[in-house]
């Protein structure tokens, strides 16, 4: 029973990939390419061997989902978290209490959201881009071993990768065109991600920056002409009354719990000591203890190594057993594609919408460098924003790419 479920769940996404493969061809061929390397991952780790990081949390999370389900349907949902990092086990316990207990049916939910990853990064970089860097970046996206795997796993990341593109793709659509329907599907999909991980909300407060930053040059602008303008006032308004309740103490965000507690520099260096620690504590993945700030001045001189920490360790110093080597290796890639971005930052800096994204994207690596101690945990938490960072990226890869096509052959 449990492996028919989740055949069952598997074969519901691969229909849902055909029919979107055939309504939107131009995409078709990377959307079934990333399916078969997904399907194949979770039948791997099923039948085979287990995946890496198919423990510990993976198992935390669906054994949490059984327990809630067992008293049936509206007992699971009574177990509804809010944001928490429990609220994917919510989710699962809500398919076991309508069915029966099937980790592949569970896998089969993140492979649904991993597929849609793929098909959000593949709309956000065409929206962004155009038509043929779009198809570079499906296929980066379909491929990245570190997407495919996690979109195996009973883990957070699938989801959340999904939820950021979607707040992304409203962002880049509001600074385009300012629309309200812009606006709701960012803050809505801003929202959706922090369910899983309450530091995603920082993408949500800098939109709402950048909105009230647009809000107040407008407003200025119809003054002068002795008008209002009154969607200007809204979006300031709105934006005004969520930072006062935050501000407040009337908000608060898991992981990062109120404004005062925020603001005070003792709780911020617990929280940084906290987490920098090894990854299981026996295999020196610990950042060094110099990334460790004693007060708010050497903070501001740290933050920018420890983003680098976040972002591209292990370094080779840093390798101490074989298991490093696969950090190592995820750790080049993303050199090179911060590497792309650089060849590009004038594109992106001349183009509002990808500038607006990149500022978001800048926020969420600040913000996670601090919390994250370990490349262990680093190699995880940046694929969150692998895919939107892909887009950034895309127009020097395409460049690049046709630049090598271009090699006389010898």
């Amino acid at each position: 029973m449990p492996e028919l479920l989740g055949f069952t769940g598997i074969a519901l996404v691969a229909l849902l990939t055909l029919f979107m493969a055939l309504r939107w061809p131009m995409v078709g061929k990377i959307l079934i390419i990333a399916l078969v390397v997904r399907v194949a991952a979770i039948l791997f780790g099923y039948f085979v061997a287990p995946l890496p990081d198919s423990h510990s949390d993976a198992v935390s999370f669906e054994r949490r989902a059984w327990l809630w389900a067992e008293g049936g349907f509206l007992a699971a949902l009574g177990h509804f978290t809010g944001p928490h990092s429990y609220f994917i086990s919510w989710i699962i316990a809500v398919f076991y209490a309508l069915t029966d207990r099937s980790l592949l049916m569970a896998q089969s939910i993140s492979l649904f959201f991993g597929m849609g990853t793929v098909w959000m990064g593949w709309l956000l970089a065409r929206r962004l881009w155009g038509q043929h860097v779009a198809n570079t970046v499906g296929w980066v996206l379909a491929l990245f071993p570190t997407l495919v795997l996690y979109s195996a796993l009973t883990m957070r990341e699938a989801y959340i990768w999904f939820f950021v593109l979607v707040a992304l793709y409203g962002v880049v659509s509001w600074v385009q065109t300012r629309r309200a329907t812009s606006l709701a599907i960012a803050l809505l999909g801003f929202i959706g991600a922090t369910m899983f991980h309450g530091a995603m909300v920082i993408g949500a407060v800098v939109f709402l920056g950048i909105v009230s930053v647009y809000a107040i040059q407008r407003s200025f602008m119809a003054l002068r002409r002795h008008n209002v303008h009154l969607q200007s006032c809204a979006m300031l308004g709105f934006a005004t009354v969520a930072f006062v309740l935050f501000v407040s103490g009337a908000i608060t965000v898991p992981k990062l719990g109120s404004f005062e507690n925020a603001a005070n520099w003792d709780t911020v260096v617990s929280v940084i000591e906290s987490r920098t620690i090894g990854s299981g504590g026996q295999l020196g993945a610990a950042y060094p203890d110099w990334l460790i700030p004693n007060s708010p001045i050497e903070l501001t001189y740290i933050a920018p190594a420890r983003v680098a920490y976040f972002v591209f360790s292990p370094f080779p110093w840093d390798v101490r057993s074989a298991q490093h080597l696969v950090g190592l290796f995820d750790a080049l890639l993303y050199i090179a594609l911060f590497g792309l971005i650089f060849t590009a930052r004038k594109q992106i800096m001349r183009d509002p919408a990808a500038r607006a994204l990149a500022i978001i994207m800048a926020a969420y690596l600040l913000v996670f460098s601090f919390g994250v101690g370990n490349f262990g945990a680093s190699i995880r938490h940046r694929a969150k924003f692998f895919a939107a960072l892909t887009v950034l990226a895309a127009p020097a890869l395409v460049h690049l790419m046709e630049r090598i096509k271009r090699q006389p052959t010898p």
